[in-house]
């Protein structure tokens, strides 16, 4: 077993500058955690905000208090598929979207994106285009069914461990993906999960069985568009979060390193 011994221990050398200097040190960092926390905090108060005007708009999806009509997932669904199971490659020709490329709040998270090669005649069974719904079937039972829109101007593939669902038009994609991420559904579908080790499934007749609320289009229409001024204001907040971030590390670096 790799150790090393009290000799070499206190012969190592730390930087020891004057308690003055310790002092502004430690207050600059601490200021920047403050920033980095408020930052994070901000991220919070909007996601909130978005779950709140769901419901504002909608009410609760359980008790239905307005009175929508109320349909399986499965009768708002066009095509369903599963994604492909073939492995990522170096260098590959696609995209490849992965259960992990899913956020919990419903967003797509491309910083590990890997590419895969798929035979023409296999194409349309996994690919996934601007609109279409993913669902993370297969996941802890924490994470399985993560839900995103796939809003990006560009095909990809999807793996094995997520069904694509394509609507029929009753139901816009944006408000899906929010339905399913509301944390009561999330509930529904923990309790509907079969569990394995360290993994829990959702097959695609489940998913399809699930109740669901139709909403008014312009209802559906009017959300959809608060959302995305909300967004907009995510990704500035998370731009100065990761600046932040930067700067603290960086600082960490130079007094630390």
């Amino acid at each position: 077993m790799k150790h090393i011994i009290k000799k070499d221990f206190d012969a190592i050398m730390i930087p020891y500058p004057p308690i003055l200097e310790q002092i502004k040190i430690t207050n600059k960092l601490d200021r920047i955690t403050k920033i980095i926390e408020q930052r994070k905090q901000e991220l919070n108060l909007l996601d909130n905000l978005i779950k709140a005007r769901f419901v504002e708009l909608f009410g609760d999806p359980i008790r239905n208090p307005k009175g929508w009509d109320v349909v399986t997932i499965g009768d708002i669904i066009a095509d369903v598929r599963y994604g492909t199971s073939k492995p990522a490659v170096e260098g590959g020709k696609y995209p490849y979207l992965r259960m992990n490329n899913l956020t919990s709040d419903g967003h797509l998270d491309l910083n590990d994106l890997k590419y895969i090669d798929i035979p023409d005649d296999e194409i349309e069974k996994c690919v996934v285009r601007k609109g279409d719904v993913l669902f993370n079937r297969t996941n802890s039972i924490e994470l399985v069914g993560k839900t995103a829109v796939f809003d990006l101007p560009g095909d990809m593939i999807v793996a094995g461990y997520i069904i694509r669902v394509r609507l029929n038009g009753r139901l816009l994609p944006e408000v899906l993906s929010q339905y399913m991420n509301l944390e009561v559904l999330k509930d529904i579908l923990r309790s509907m999960a079969k569990g394995a080790v360290n993994q829990a499934n959702i097959n695609a007749q489940e998913l399809q069985s699930i109740k669901i609320y139709v909403p008014d289009m312009e209802l559906q229409k009017q959300f959809i568009e608060m959302k995305r001024q909300v967004d907009k204001s995510k990704v500035a907040v998370q731009k100065a979060l990761d600046e932040t971030q930067l700067l603290f590390d960086s600082l960490m670096q130079k007094y630390f390193g």
